[in-house]
């Protein structure tokens, strides 16, 4: 008899691992009804449980390592903090040509721009940069980092989970460039990042650039969309088939123009980004 079915061997094992266990068996079982029985939570609570999530971790004092707070959690080793922000830099300049930042200043929206990982990075050659996010805390950390440069172009944007297409009414002049990194995934489904898209194509200037990082799907199960326990799942909460996201861009007035893809980022552990520079369609 295999050892590991002996009653015995099991009351040894400490209660510690034995509730881990268990706890992966129950997520794995929910996993298979998700995304072969068709079981998902509201949309509606969703936004709610991601707003509340949110408030809860930057508001309360909360470790802010998922929204990339400079010294909390994987990023209390600055390296990678700094890092993290380089990466997608190095991408953006990949895509779109190493002088695009430089040919004159911008306006750039980095939306969800949480700790300032990346605001660090792209505001030096902003002549505004547009932190957008759901939680004042978020924006004032941002802010923070970005006025540690000496810089003083940084204007908040503050909106509530459910109402994305306020941003729109909020800012009242067109952008050059709209960033999203590490954000796409974390949305409430695939319906509200079309919603964040059109929001987006509403901001951009004639012929602006989206540089959009999302999660891809493969056909494993632990790649697809979790859609229920916010809090538990939020990594992949939303995930896409590349050629999913690309169709779905094209529908909300986008020209994908280029794709790059990072089965691994080591900075953050985690895995499965696609990374899209899309420049606004001509009279879209």
């Amino acid at each position: 008899m295999n050892p590991l079915l002996r009653k015995s061997s099991w009351l040894s094992v400490p209660s510690f691992v034995m509730h881990r266990y268990i706890e992966r068996i129950i997520r794995v079982s929910r996993r298979l009804l998700d995304n072969y029985a068709g079981i998902r939570e509201p949309e509606d609570k969703i936004i709610a449980d991601s707003q509340a999530f949110w408030n809860n971790l930057s508001n309360q004092g909360r470790d802010g390592g998922p929204a990339h707070f400079r010294g909390q959690s994987i990023f209390a080793d600055d390296n990678r903090w700094v890092g993290l922000g380089e990466n997608s830099l190095r991408i953006f300049y990949r895509l779109a040509g190493q002088d695009w930042l430089t040919k004159k200043p911008r306006r750039i929206l980095d939306w969800g721009c949480g700790g300032g990982s990346c605001a660090v990075h792209f505001a030096p050659a902003a002549a505004s940069y547009y932190g957008v996010d759901i939680t004042e805390a978020s924006l004032a950390e941002c802010k923070r980092q970005v006025e540690a440069l000496g810089l003083h172009n940084f204007e908040p944007v503050l909106f509530q989970a459910p109402e994305p297409e306020r941003v729109a009414r909020l800012i009242d002049k067109p952008c050059d460039l709209v960033l999203s990194t590490y954000v796409f995934e974390l949305l409430p489904s695939k319906e509200y990042g079309r919603r964040v898209l059109r929001t987006i194509h509403e901001l951009l200037a004639d012929e602006g650039l989206a540089f959009i990082q999302i999660k891809y799907s493969t056909h494993k199960l632990n790649s697809m969309s979790y859609r229920w326990g916010y809090s538990k799942n939020l990594g992949n909460m939303t995930t896409y088939f590349i050629e999913e996201f690309w169709t779905m861009a094209r529908e909300c007035g986008f020209e994908p123009q280029l794709l790059y893809l990072e089965p691994v980022q080591p900075l953050n552990n985690d895995h499965h980004f696609a990374y899209f520079l899309m420049e606004k369609a001509k009279g879209s």
